[in-house]
């Protein structure tokens, strides 16, 4: 059973420039945008196909007089819309609304691992010294103190990996990694989703499943926003309902990024 739409797949991998380039990746693929050879984006009226979420339905609003790739994105995952989705994933428990406080922790604790280690060889060879610079320490085996920095070293490299500091819940880090197992060259909406318009699946563009040439998919940036972006800010207060198909939700926030809790 489908529990997610290809915008918040894309918003909690990539972030908020992600989702809205799925939202525009749908969009062309109905037929509802049409690029130009100059890299142009224009909507293209077409009885009974429409917008299929917020997010489309505000690129769509902004194409009346034709715009370029990267102002279409910029413009959507900046958008009220876009906000609107952070709202609706920290609802279901894939985002957080704030930053998790544990990436300001395990960098200390590299930095403790060592200190005991340190400590663990001055009361191995030295007690007395280091008796004279802390005397309030408790005498302990020195080995305590090896143990006490592996330890350290182990939990901070367990926080660095499980939770990077970016916005996912873990829920939400095992909804990524399930979709992303699924997607492949026959979905090219999930694929733009799981890499973008600049990535690759199966060896192929994904921009040229759209049309989309190297140059004109060359104006995005580099890296798309992440948890930092407006995923990342003040929560709308507005929800957003995922639409039908791949194309559900609009997402406005940061939301990719590292693992899970």
């Amino acid at each position: 059973m489908t529990t997610h739409t290809a915008e918040e797949l894309g918003c909690l991998v990539g972030g908020p420039a992600r989702a809205a380039e799925v939202a525009l990746a749908r969009l062309i693929q109905a037929g509802l945008v049409r690029v130009s050879r100059e890299g142009v984006l224009s909507a293209v009226h077409v009885p009974g196909r429409g917008p299929s979420s917020p997010l489309e339905a505000q690129i769509l609003t902004g194409l009346r007089h034709g715009r370029y790739l990267n102002d279409v994105v910029h413009g959507a995952f900046s958008s009220a819309e876009a906000d609107g989705l952070r709202a609706h994933l920290v609802g279901r428990g894939l985002l957080r609304r704030r930053r998790s406080l544990r990436p300001r922790l395990y960098p200390w604790l590299f930095l403790l691992a060592p200190l005991l280690m340190v400590a663990g060889v001055l009361d191995a060879v030295a007690p007395e010294l280091q008796r004279e610079f802390v005397p309030q320490l408790p005498e302990f085996p020195f080995w305590y103190f090896f143990a006490a920095a592996a330890a350290v070293f182990v939990l901070g490299s367990v926080l660095a990996v499980r939770d990077p500091g970016r916005l996912r819940t873990r829920a939400g880090y095992v909804l990524m990694k399930r979709a992303q197992r699924g997607v492949n060259a026959h979905d090219p909406v999930g694929a733009v989703a799981v890499h973008g318009l600049r990535g690759r699946i199966a060896g192929l563009a994904i921009a040229g499943m759209f049309g989309l040439s190297a140059v004109v998919v060359g104006t995005l940036p580099g890296r798309d926003s992440s948890s930092s972006g407006s995923c990342g800010g003040g929560c709308s207060s507005s929800s957003c309902g995922s639409g039908g198909g791949d194309g559900g939700g609009g997402c406005g926030g940061g939301c990719g990024g590292g693992g899970g809790d």
